[in-house]
């Protein structure tokens, strides 16, 4: 759940429970109750210096996470090659007429998606009923249910068998199984709308550096304002004084400290952290900006094109709005040396660093949306937009750049680009795109996940995969709540569920016999 100020709080409809639960794994004294039994399987162990917390040979422990306390997990990125099978195995259990299992799970590093089957056992030693087969389970906290019906009349043990490969933690909680509802209630925290001509897109520029041991801290920051916009939230993150280094665009912004983040080039915003945004996020905007889809480039020079327009006409005479651009990138190079990311956040609202080391192996660390280029970054291409800015009126702007031998790849380059005003040094709106993608026009997406998932929505329809055969149901409310369709229907794999959705915030619900996920989408 995301917490943040100024919210409006959309509840959906829930099922209360006819009694309490006949079983609840209690984790609350930071250790596994003595009636659970944890093991290592196939004896594969994890890497040790992988880990500052979380780590154990035995399969699975307990730490906390985030704001929820206590969880139980278990550390998955191995010494060797090979899967992982560590075994949580819950007390014997009478499975009565309409008992369910529930759990709450996430994979804890974004880039570590984590794999598991949750299994019951016959007192009478029978082969092992697979309940729920997760492949990937999402980097948000996601709500599982399952019946247990076909057990009914007979004890057994439930277990849940993380069998991830390379990956790094695996989190569960609030374990419970008994007579409980079918679904999980799901809450909500948005942010209003605001009122404008056109919706507008923030740029997050944030200074950072592989030798800041309080960077970390930034890179969640980040993750909570992309959970909480989705993709209004266009992030460069500019490295100073490492392998990344991007000096000359350091020096435009000015600032002397890392992490320090901004919106939009507004001076006042500028922290050690996201606090100060919030009193401009509804600020309105008079342009809209629009990239093209960017052609693969045959040697190093991009060709782009972006379209502006305008709500209201602009005298422009004095060239003081530009269309500016810089250049990203984003690296994983676990082989070189100079990718180590130091790393001191030792709380558990740091996420995956709180479980990281205090020197993060470079095979560990991902540097996304780097900086590259700084030309036209902060003065803006000089003439991009005539000095009558007309509404109703589309402005093409081509030009060219070259991508920087510092991204070995340049099909793998990113273009971000907005409207600038040169008086101010603010971005009026923004967009970006990778080379070779096409604009959906819709959020970007949520998980990348071969299990059921909402990716996306567009003005045509919702995206998502499903899991062959299996049933399914998807709503859609508005962001007061009210519910404006349904589906239901059974898993052909990945497919577009027809609507015609305007612009605006929707809430978004899968349901399955497995998974029950909410999410928050923009269309534009």
């Amino acid at each position: 759940m995301i917490i943040a100020s100024g919210v409006v709080l959309s509840a959906l409809p829930m099922q209360a429970s006819p009694e309490a639960p006949a079983y609840v794994l209690n984790l609350s004294s930071g250790k596994l109750p003595k009636d659970v039994e944890t093991a290592n399987a196939n004896g594969v162990l994890p890497k040790k210096e992988a880990y500052k917390r979380g780590y154990t040979e035995t399969g699975w422990t307990v730490d906390r996470l985030y704001s929820l306390g206590y969880v139980a997990v278990t550390p998955t990125y191995t010494a060797g090659e090979g899967s992982c099978e560590n075994i949580l195995t819950l007390p014997p259990l009478k499975i009565e007429k309409g008992y369910r299992l529930m759990w709450k799970a996430q994979s804890v590093y974004r880039h570590f998606p984590e794999r598991y089957r949750v299994e019951a056992v016959a007192a009478d030693g029978s082969a092992p009923i697979i309940l729920a087969e997760i492949e990937e389970e999402p980097y948000s906290a996601t709500s599982h249910n399952v019946s247990l019906s076909q057990m009914e009349g007979q004890e057994v043990t439930l277990r849940f068998v993380c069998t991830s490969s390379k990956g790094y933690l695996l989190a569960m909680w609030d374990v419970q199984a008994g007579e409980l509802p079918t679904e999980q209630s799901t809450e909500k925290e948005t942010t209003a709308e605001p009122d404008d001509p056109f919706m507008r897109r923030y740029l997050v520029d944030k200074g950072t550096g592989m030798w800041c041991v309080n960077c970390p801290a930034g890179d969640i920051a980040m993750e909570q304002l992309l959970e909480q916009y989705g993709d209004r939230v266009v992030t460069v993150n500019t490295h100073v004084n490492d392998a990344l280094g991007n000096q000359a665009y350091w020096d435009m912004l000015n600032w002397y400290a890392v992490p320090t983040m901004m919106l939009n080039r507004i001076r006042a915003s500028a922290g050690s952290n996201t606090s100060k945004f919030s009193q401009y996020y509804d600020q309105p905007t008079s342009f809209a900006i629009r990239l093209d889809e960017i052609p693969t480039p045959q040697g190093r020079m991009l060709e782009m094109t972006a379209h502006v327009n305008v709500s209201e006409t602009i005298d422009n005479g004095d060239g003081r709005y530009r269309l500016g651009y810089v250049l990203t990138g984003d690296y994983h190079e676990p082989s070189n040396p100079k990718f180590v990311q130091k790393n001191n956040c030792n709380q558990p609202s740091y996420g995956p660093f709180y479980y990281l080391p205090s020197t993060i192996l470079p095979e560990l660390m991902y540097y996304e949306d780097v900086t590259l280029t700084s030309e036209a970054a902060f003065s803006g291409i000089e003439g991009s937009l005539p000095a009558l800015i007309e509404t109703g009126k589309d402005y093409e702007v081509r030009w060219q750049a070259e991508v920087p031998e510092l991204l070995p790849d340049a099909e793998q380059a990113r273009v971000v680009a907005y409207v600038l005003d040169t008086t101010s040094g603010e971005v009026q709106n923004t967009d970006a795109l990778r080379v070779g993608v096409h604009h959906t026009g819709g959020v970007r997406d949520v998980y990348q996940s071969e299990s059921s998932s909402i990716l996306g929505a567009t003005r045509d329809g919702v995206s998502v995969r499903l899991t062959a055969g299996d049933t399914y149901c998807l709503e859609i409310y508005s962001i007061t709540g009210i519910q404006i369709g349904s589906t239901h229907g059974m898993g052909r794999g990945y497919e577009v569920l027809p609507y015609q959705l305007t612009p605006g915030i929707y809430i978004i619900t899968l349901t399955t016999a497995n998974t029950h996920t909410s999410v928050k989408v923009a269309v534009r």
